[in-house]
């Protein structure tokens, strides 16, 4: 089950260094690129006990990917319009926090902008 998460208290900057390290590191075989998630609402951060392997909140980009690179470790699908990819890793003091790929069906980016309208889900572009 999934603990409160703790929140940092510096949601800007750790959302300007996650977005650096981001393009420095994981957006070459990409097109596009859209983060949702905690880190778009202000809501990123750790929590008390390991959840799904992790202490940190995972990072969630959607992609439109130029290759998939073979770094990329296939997770499945996800909420029937996308499959995931586990891409790296991303550091905040000392906590790890993944970074995941959600590659729409057919790399069709409207069913992202379908879904976050459907839930209501902040967007970011990213590339």
């Amino acid at each position: 089950m999934k603990s409160a998460k703790i929140v940092y208290e510096n949601q800007e900057e750790i959302k300007k260094f996650i977005i650096q390290e981001s393009k420095s590191k994981y957006l070459e075989d990409v097109k596009e690129a859209y983060l949702i998630g905690s880190l778009t609402t202000g809501n990123f951060g750790r929590y008390p006990e390991v959840y799904e392997g992790y202490f940190g909140s995972d990072l969630d980009v959607v992609v439109v990917p130029i290759k998939i690179n073979s770094n990329w470790k296939y997770e499945g699908e996800s909420h029937d319009w996308s499959k995931i990819y586990r891409v790296g890793e991303i550091t905040i003091e000392k906590i790890v926090h993944p970074v995941k790929f959600m590659i729409p069906f057919n790399d069709n980016i409207h069913l992202l902008f379908e879904k976050a309208e459907e839930l209501n889900w902040k967007v970011e572009r990213l590339k």
